[in-house]
């Protein structure tokens, strides 16, 4: 990494010297940090973090380029601090059970609402059929809380593709 001018942006690291990033995912602690070390010698350059509100969902690749920006001496842009939170259970989502327990979702069957006709569904409060951590059940959306989407493909369309 290397600035290929000198501008005002960014700290002596990112304009002058040349570097590489070093990154450390810690989601028990929701956190990035980088390392940016120079290529000779080694030695830690700059360092910068970025930890996830405890209200926020987690994701390692914004918090990559969170933790980057800070140790570079660049301004984040607000898109990264204000990304949308999803809602809608996925493959690959880590949710927060109402009892307190990480759940990883492996498969999650579309949501079933009052028009469908489901036994299970309610006008409000849609049911989903969700496996998750080897175990099947029905389950209401609105009683899990993501709180890490990092391991979701977002390419896939609707809840249906993630299913599969």
């Amino acid at each position: 990494m290397r600035s290929p001018i000198a501008n005002s942006d960014g700290n002596r690291t990112f304009n002058t010297l040349t570097s590489k990033p070093e990154f450390h995912i810690n989601r028990n602690k929701r956190a990035v940090t980088v390392l940016v070390r120079g290529i000779y010698g080694n030695a830690i350059l700059e360092k910068g973090i970025a930890k996830a509100a405890p209200d926020d969902v987690f994701h390692a690749e914004i918090g990559k380029a969170i933790a980057l920006r800070r140790a570079l001496g660049l301004t984040v842009p607000s898109e990264y601090m204000d990304a949308p939170k999803p809602d809608d259970l996925r493959k690959g989502h880590i949710v927060l059970s109402p009892a307190g327990q990480e759940k990883t979702v492996h498969a999650v069957r579309p949501t079933h609402r009052a028009a469908t006709g489901y036994r299970f569904s309610s006008p409000e409060i849609g049911f989903t059929y969700l496996l998750a951590n080897g175990f099947e059940y029905w389950t209401r959306i609105k009683e899990y809380a993501i709180i890490d989407d990092t391991d979701v493909d977002y390419s896939v369309g609707g809840t249906e593709g993630a299913a599969a």
